[in-house]
């Protein structure tokens, strides 16, 4: 007998890189969202109003009882986190997947949207995320998709010098994966793909297999390239940078990375893109108008 497929789906942390674009993703085909945003938020302004599959309420995400009301109120079966590392929000899932395990919820997509994250070190507290809900048997789906193409500009500090910066050698491959390629592969599978393809789960995604190197190259020689040890210190979260071009420059650039054995697997990294039959994924050049 054929298993039903997940029907009611909520988001959390619905900001303008990954959160919005998963929403937009779920109405494109015609699939209903519920956001849940901070009291404060201003993010809900870039989506529809008039849109019949979207509804919108706010919530404190440190109270575990109010965002488990919302969840059982709306019979949620999937919760979607997109809360961002930089700012410190991956560490209120705790609270997010109490609320989601008291409220039923069948499914926790945390914020990964990444690569596979070590038990210390840069990330760390994404791998600690999935410990704890393995601890209190609520199931997730972690999501690799790589570095986002839309990234590249911030990464390099091309943005905001004008040249092309890599950290370290810049020969090593790693994965690429646009932002609207991302939350059209969530919003896909999770309205396509039976529950047990889904529950406690990893999916390996990329766009394009590449070195800094070679996307450098896309340039075609109209920004310099410099290599270094670091970002300029003008560099908005220079340091955030650094740290993920040296991860990049030793393989953890890779949706195939294993954190344990420090090792890339290829093969691994595009392995789930499968799950999207028939999807033509974006290059970062076409990402980037190069």
């Amino acid at each position: 007998m054929s298993e039903t497929l997940f029907k009611s789906f909520a988001i959390v942390g619905a900001g303008p890189h990954i959160g919005i674009p998963i929403v937009k993703a779920f109405l494109a085909i015609g699939a209903p969202i519920l956001v849940i945003a901070r009291p404060t938020s201003t993010n809900t302004s870039a989506l529809p109003d008039d849109d019949p599959n979207l509804k919108v309420v706010r919530a404190d995400y440190t109270s575990a009882s109010g965002v488990s009301a919302i969840l059982r109120e709306n019979r949620v079966e999937v919760l979607i986190s997109t809360v961002t590392l930089v700012f410190g929000g991956v560490a209120v899932q705790d609270v997010l997947a109490d609320a989601a395990k008291e409220a039923g919820v069948k499914l926790f997509v945390p914020s990964e949207f990444g690569t596979p994250s070590p038990a210390v070190g840069l990330t760390h507290e994404k791998h600690a995320f999935a410990a704890y809900a393995k601890s209190i048997g609520l199931p997730t789906l972690r999501v690799y998709n790589g570095i986002f193409d839309d990234f590249v500009p911030w990464l390099t500090g091309v943005s905001d010098t004008g040249k092309f910066h890599i950290v370290g050698k810049g020969d090593m491959r790693g994965s690429f994966t646009a932002i609207s390629d991302a939350a059209g592969y969530v919003a896909h599978i999770l309205t396509t793909q039976p529950p047990s393809r889904l529950l406690d789960v990893e999916v390996h995604i990329e766009g394009q297999r590449a070195t800094l190197s070679e996307i450098s190259a896309l340039y075609k020689g109209s920004v310099p390239v410099v290599h270094c040890d670091a970002l300029p210190a003008g560099v908005p979260g220079a340091e955030m940078g650094t740290k993920f071009q040296q991860s990049f420059d030793v393989g953890r650039g890779s949706s195939g990375w294993n954190p344990d054995t420090e090792t890339d697997d290829a093969v691994l990294a595009s392995r789930d893109n499968s799950l999207w039959e028939g999807h033509r994924w974006l290059t970062v050049g076409e990402v980037l108008g190069l």
